[in-house]
Parts: structure tokens; sequence; C-alpha cells
């Protein structure tokens, strides 16, 4: 039998940062639900009476307050107990569920007290008034101040000896009788929280322990992470954060997470081949390492994409679905040799490329969301993604060295003595100015074309998300890039593209 580890700890570093972030996201929860609870029934008037007959006669104490306030001092102990956020979450989760249960108890079963007015002067006024604080005003059934240090106690134990059991067991007691001497709850509370602890730790504590549970919130939560970060440097991430979240919670939570992570795995490798996440040496290097990892599963150095990529390949069941990841990646790849090799390509090997990125994309998206349609049946919108991507992102790319501009119309701007790969130089050229209205009528008739092809494929499943990309588009074509380039909107009457030109087909 292997010896019990020591009760008490100092956790790695990395470790204390995650048990630190489910402390403070605890906190933060409490003081909303909490605090929204105490708000809501501040409306409220009257309320139950729950006082016992023999409660009239317990003293007030003031310097149980000492006492009363020592149980964050119980809960912060749970930082050098639980060591790992493995070990951590099935107590943060523990008094999240108590938080809400005792919030739903303050609103349907409003109580109160009995107490007398407290007046207290001297020595014990200031921590009396820090207890009265915590409290808050009307959250009186269940006690949560009394679930809480009993769950504290019941976590803890089940990692002490005899003498640490009795330690946290008395402490837990002292803080429940200190919330009948300072007179913040009576009896009633003080049981109900009691056996909310009891009732909530067996309830939780098992199931947030199990490898699946913790392992699916691990990778949801560095989907969380990475669609911060990608909202951070784009607002348009933002918006696609809760639109997969809106799609999410209209299916099962689970059912939905390949949708989740394959977005958060694929644009983190779009990323670091594009040079906006910064990471130690040649992106190539880390791609094609982690390309190795997914598809022979010998263990790279390449973190959480390695993380997200198992996670999204163990959820296609379709084998060419997952092949089209594979595809996708050595397509996105290929754009950064072009950076490297500071290449410039034709017209239609441009939209090949394009065209190749989105019907992969476009394909993995329709597959996950279970679509009876798939990219080409709606080649008009796959070019017109591709129009899109390279003049929404014109001015990024060229600064990174991605020449998303036909090497036919660099070569023009050149022989007016300007430079392509300056944003503004090929903007203000001839020749860039005119590709650029050339492009914006070939996109309208790629959005006019697309029109037709939806309105073909109406009853499938899959076309109203095909309807989104295209009205995304469109809105785009009418309102952003003339926006941002106002010369557009006085460009005399657009000459509209024979149909088969514009889609490629």
């Amino acid at each position: 039998m292997s010896p019990r580890p020591a009760l008490f700890g100092l956790p790695r570093r990395e470790e204390l940062v995650l048990t630190g972030s489910l402390t403070v996201g605890f906190a933060l929860f409490f003081l909303a639900v909490y605090g929204g609870a105490s708000w809501v029934t501040g409306f409220y008037s009257g309320g139950l009476r729950v006082e016992l007959p023999f409660e009239r006669h317990i003293p007030f104490v003031p310097a149980w307050a000492a006492v009363y306030v020592s149980m964050d001092v119980l809960l912060l102990l749970s930082l050098l107990v639980f060591r790992t956020w493995r070990d951590m979450v099935p107590f943060a989760l523990a008094l999240c569920v108590e938080t809400v249960v005792g919030a739903v108890g303050f609103l349907v079963l409003p109580v109160e007290v009995a107490w007398p007015a407290r007046v207290v002067h001297g020595g014990w006024a200031e921590v009396f008034f820090l207890a009265d604080t915590m409290n808050l005003e009307r959250n009186y059934l269940p006690s949560l101040h009394v679930a809480f240090a009993c769950t504290a106690a019941l976590a803890y134990a089940e990692r002490s000896g005899w003498l640490a059991r009795t330690v946290f067991g008395l402490w837990a007691a002292g803080i429940a009788a200190s919330t009948l001497l300072i007179h913040e709850h009576h009896l009633v509370d003080v049981v109900a929280g009691a056996l909310l602890a009891w009732w909530t730790w067996r309830l939780v504590a098992p199931r947030a322990r199990r490898e699946d549970f913790l392992n699916a919130l691990h990778v949801e939560a560095l989907c969380a992470r990475e669609l911060f970060r990608f909202s951070r440097r784009h607002l348009r991430y933002a918006l696609i954060a809760l639109a997969l979240y809106r799609y999410s919670l209209g299916r099962w939570w689970r059912a939905a997470r390949v949708a989740r992570v394959g977005f958060c795995f694929l644009q983190l490798v779009d990323d670091v081949l594009d040079g906006d996440r910064r990471i130690e040496g040649e992106p190539l290097d880390w791609v094609d390492a982690l390309l190795v990892e997914l598809e022979t599963g010998r263990a790279q150095d390449t973190g959480t994409a390695a993380t997200l990529g198992r996670v999204l390949l163990a959820s296609l069941e379709d084998r060419e679905a997952r092949g089209h990841v594979f595809q996708l990646m050595r397509t996105m790849r290929a754009d950064r040799e072009r950076v490297l090799g500071r290449r410039w390509l034709g017209a239609e090997a441009l939209r090949a490329q394009h065209r190749d990125t989105f019907r992969l994309s476009v394909d993995l998206m329709l597959h996950v969301a279970g679509a009876g349609v798939r990219a080409s049946d709606a080649p008009a919108l796959i070019d017109a993604f591709g129009w899109c991507s390279s003049l929404r992102d014109l001015r990024e790319d060229l600064a990174q060295g991605l020449y998303n501009v036909p090497a036919e119309v660099a070569e023009e701007v050149r022989t007016e003595g300007a430079d392509p790969s300056d944003c503004d130089a090929l903007l203000a050229s001839a020749a860039g100015r005119a590709w650029v209205v050339g492009e914006y009528a070939r996109a309208r008739t790629l959005l006019d074309c697309c029109s037709v092809e939806l309105a073909a494929l109406e009853g499938r499943a899959g076309v109203p998300l095909l309807r989104l990309f295209h009205r995304s588009i469109e809105s785009f074509w009418a309102k952003r890039l003339p926006r941002r380039m106002p010369f557009l909107r006085d460009a005399a009457r657009l000459r509209p593209w024979p149909s088969g030109a514009a889609s490629g087909r």
C-alpha cells in the first residue's frame, strides 16, 4: 500500500497558475451569483420566519466574528492541499454547484431574520464589520458559509490522517457555530448548509474526478483560451466564438465539441504559419513536427496544437474528413513556403490555391455540422471565399510577404515605378486599382452565381450554413470593402464577368 502524500505542499509554478485561476474564477462566479441573488431579493417585501423558540436565548458574541471570517483561510488552504488543477476541479465545481443551489434557495425561499439589531463597539467592531459585510443582505437559507466550510472539511478529510480530520471537522463546526453566535443565521440555515455540503460533495466529486470529464474540461479550457487570443487580434474572431458557442448550445454540447476544437486547431495552425502566433524556430518545422505527431502518434513538442489536433481527429469518424485535416494543413503550409520564397503566383495558380484552402475548410465544417451538401455543390461560394480572404487581409498579407496579388498585376505595377508589395503603393497605382475594381466586379458575379446555386440546393441539410457564409461575404462586398477602399464607390459601371470565368469552371 503506497504511503499517503503529504496533506500540504507547494504546487509547481505552472500548476499554481491553473489552480489559482480556478480560485479566482470561483471567486468571481460567487460574487456574481451570490451578489445577484442579494440584489434581487432586495426587491422582496418580508420573508419566511424560520427561527426556533430557543434561539432567542443564543447570546450575541462579536468575538466569534474572527471564527466566521476564518472560512476564507480554510478555503484558501485548498491551494496547498490540491496541488494540481485536476485535484482542484472537484472542489471548485462543488462550491459552484452549492452557490447556484443556494442562490435558488434565496430567491424561492426568502427568509426574514428574527435577530435584534446588532451594535458592536470596541476591539471586535472591525472584525464584526468585515463578517457582516461578507454576508451581504437577505441570503440566509441555506447558509453558504456553513456549506463551504463543511465542503472543505469533507474534501480535505479524504487526504488527511485522523488528527487533521479532527481539526478540519472542529474548524467547520466552529464556523457553523459562529454564524449563530454573531446572529448572521438561524439554525435552519445552518443545518440546510451542512446538508447541502454533504449532498453536493457526494454527487459532484465522483463525477468530477472521472478522467473523461477532466480531459474534456481541459480541451474546453484550451478552446476558450485560443478563442480569447484570436479575439484579441481581431473582432471577427469574437463573433465567430459567439457563433460557435451559440451553435453548441443549440445541440448537445459534447456533440458540438468537434466544431469548437476544429476551428481552434486549424486557426492556431494558420496563425503560426502566418506569423500571427510567435513560436521558437521556423513555423514550417513546427507544422512538420505537428504533422508527424498526428499522423504517426510520435510525441513532439507541439503543445496545445497537438492536444487539439488529437481530439479533432478522434472526433472525426469519417476517414475522408480526417484526410481533409492533413490536406488542409499542407495547403496552409504552402502559403508559408510562398512567404519564405517571396513568390508571386499567377492569377490562375493563386485562385487554385485559395480554392483548395476553402474547399477543404468548408467541407470540414459541413461534415462536422452533419450536412448533406459539400463544397463542390457551391463552387462559386468557394471562389467568393478566396476573393474575400485576399481583399480583406490584403494589407496584412502584403506586410508579411504573402502576395495574394497576381504576378501579372505586380509586374504592371512595377512598370509604373511602384512597389506592389506595399499596399498603399499598390492601391495608388493605375494597375493596382484596376485589379481591385476588376476583382470587385468578379465578386459580384460570383455572389450572384452563388445565389442560384444555393436556391438549387434548398431543403438539403447544411444549406443554412452556406447561406450564412454567403451573407457574410455579401456584407463585406457591399459595406466593409467600399469603406476601406472608397474609390470602389466611385467606380463607374462594373462590367459583369461571364459566369464560367467568374467561378473558374
